[in-house]
């Protein structure tokens, strides 16, 4: 994972794959290409490109750190975000934002050329953004089997009745522990980790029919209306370069 820290090197908290948090600086999370993902607080945000995260100081998260992510970290000083919204929440990061963030890392600038690109960046990134994928992980014992399943394996079509005789449990047990720890039903959490799995796809540019066999949808048209409803978005979008 890269990160990005201006003007100069905060201290040296690096971010990593287990819980843990920044109390000296925010951290907005975007992916230089095709998509990534963050726990935030227990929610699993998958961010497609032009999408990001605000993560402000003190909050609890594990980002990507998969030798194959393209997931970004901007470290931001609180006193330079002051006036924004400071609660977790979606971000815009658009290609020339990006490309300006990266800029700032890497080239010199004098400190009046850095302050101006640096303002306009926070500018940009604090313009109202499309809801991203928010996906609860559970904390309960009885559903995390099915949830790492179909994180695994976003086709698996297995329903209630069927996890219930593999777990020795009832369907209705597990559908109370899925509204429960969720606050979503079983059908609704695995349409919501497929968008998220069909997200990744799209942006490494697989095809719309086999994402939607990937996920396990039998057309590509059942699978466009699951995305429409569930990201206010087609396919197509998300295989756009931004």
């Amino acid at each position: 994972m890269r990160e990005l820290r201006y003007p100069s090197p905060l201290e040296p908290e690096i971010c990593s794959s287990v819980d843990h948090r920044h109390d000296r600086h925010h951290v907005v999370f975007w992916p230089m290409r095709g998509s990534a993902h963050v726990d935030v607080d227990g929610y699993r945000h998958h961010l497609p490109l032009g999408h990001g995260i605000f993560v402000p100081a003190g909050t609890v998260h594990r980002a990507d750190t998969s030798p194959s992510t393209t997931l970004t970290a901007v470290y931001i000083r609180p006193s330079a975000w002051e006036g924004q919204d400071d609660r977790v929440r979606d971000v815009t990061v658009n290609s020339a934002t990006r490309e300006m963030l990266v800029l700032l890392a890497y080239q010199g600038l004098s400190r009046d050329q850095r302050f101006r690109a640096q303002r306009l960046c926070l500018e940009f990134m604090s313009e109202p953004s499309l809801p991203g994928l928010e996906l609860p992980l559970p904390d309960s014992h009885l559903i995390q089997p099915i949830t790492r399943h179909i994180l695994e394996r976003p086709d698996d079509a297995r329903s209630l009745d069927d996890w219930a005789w593999i777990l020795n449990t009832s369907g209705r047990t597990i559908a109370r522990a899925f509204r429960a720890d969720t606050g979503l039903t079983f059908s609704e959490w695995r349409t919501v980790a497929r968008m998220s799995a069909a997200v990744r796809l799209l942006a490494d540019g697989v095809p719309v029919g086999a994402v939607s066999r990937k996920v396990g949808y039998t057309s590509a048209s059942a699978f466009s209306t699951a995305m429409k409803r569930v990201t206010g978005r087609g396919p197509q979008y998300f295989r756009a370069v931004r």
